[in-house]
């Protein structure tokens, strides 16, 4: 079989740690691994072989540099998956292509690093992860552990596109580093039915952060206008809260942006999630956030390139 690479690497704001790489294969049970403590900060565990780790460390760098403070403490855990099975729930479930030497290793950082938490007890959560591991769950989500420890579980599906696996990544350590994300009081209200923090807001921000990202300033929002209208497209509704919610939500908030009630700095700076501002300022009593609602959709195509309808900017 194949050797996978193993490698973990702890990230912090403010410059580079190394990383450490131990080859295993499916006849090998050891990985030998060194990391070293740094709270707050992101921790990376990756044994895809369609993810790089130089990429990984690329992509989370720039990601969590563009934050206007970082107090996130994550832990990043990618492998991969194989062929689609079947529909499942909460994920699709697709054949497991790791050796059980890899899915026990992939656990011991995971407990290790839930035993640092403020969990009382892990027994539930590892179970959990473990059968999404274990059962070859095409995982791509971020989980908020207790107060500012998130954990990002990424099952990589094999010959997977770069941009696809990058998109993937970024979308997930946004969801990350949204720091209200933790606070049980702003939990509350976004449990509210219509909350819109908890929906298109929530996602369409890391969708819109992906997406600058990765392709740039100027064709970041022409890739945000193009899906948005795609998304439109694929059922004429124009539900925000719809199929593709991360690309209405983008093209909603990108209309914000545009019609100047919000700045783009407050999303890519991850400020629009202090504070619990999602559920005081951003609510539907906001005639910008209705007017973004209903008029997300109005995005015309010329000559290649995307815009919104006059009567969208009115």
């Amino acid at each position: 079989m194949m050797n996978k690479n193993y490698v973990i690497f702890i990230l912090v704001l403010s410059f580079f740690v190394f990383a450490c790489k131990e080859d295993s294969s499916s006849e090998s049970s050891t990985t030998t691994t060194t990391t070293a403590a740094a709270t707050p900060g992101i921790k990376i565990v990756n044994i895809s072989d369609n993810i790089s780790d130089t990429d990984l460390e690329t992509w989370t760098t720039a990601a969590a540099a563009k934050m206007q403070s970082q107090v996130a403490n994550v832990l990043f855990v990618s492998w991969d998956i194989g062929a689609y099975v079947a529909d499942g729930t909460p994920f699709n479930t697709h054949t497991v292509v790791i050796t059980s030497e890899q899915i026990e290793t992939l656990m011991t950082e995971i407990d290790t690093w839930l035993k640092t938490t403020c969990l009382s007890s892990v027994t539930e959560e590892s179970a959990t992860f473990r059968a999404y591991i274990t059962n070859g769950s095409e995982v791509s989500s971020q989980f908020v552990i207790c107060g500012q420890y998130r954990l990002i579980l990424i099952g990589v599906i094999q010959g997977s596109s770069s941009d696809n696996s990058k998109n993937l990544a970024i979308h997930e350590l946004y969801h990350a580093l949204q720091q209200d994300l933790g606070d049980e009081d702003c939990n509350t209200k976004r449990e509210i039915n219509g909350s819109n923090g908890k929906g298109w807001i929530n996602e369409g921000a890391a969708d819109y952060f992906s997406n600058i990202e990765m392709y740039g300033s100027s064709a970041g929002v022409q890739k945000i206008l193009e899906l948005g209208l795609e998304a439109y497209n694929e059922d004429s509704s124009a539900v925000i809260t719809g199929t593709g919610v991360a690309s209405r939500g983008s093209a909603g908030l990108r209309l914000m942006v545009k019609r100047g009630p919000l700045t783009e700095s407050n999303i890519l700076d991850g400020s629009l999630f202090h504070s619990c501002a999602t559920e005081s300022d951003y609510t539907d009593s906001n005639s910008n956030i209705v007017t973004a609602e209903s008029k997300w959709y109005k995005i015309q195509e010329s000559n290649g390139t995307y815009s919104f309808k006059s009567e969208a900017l009115q």
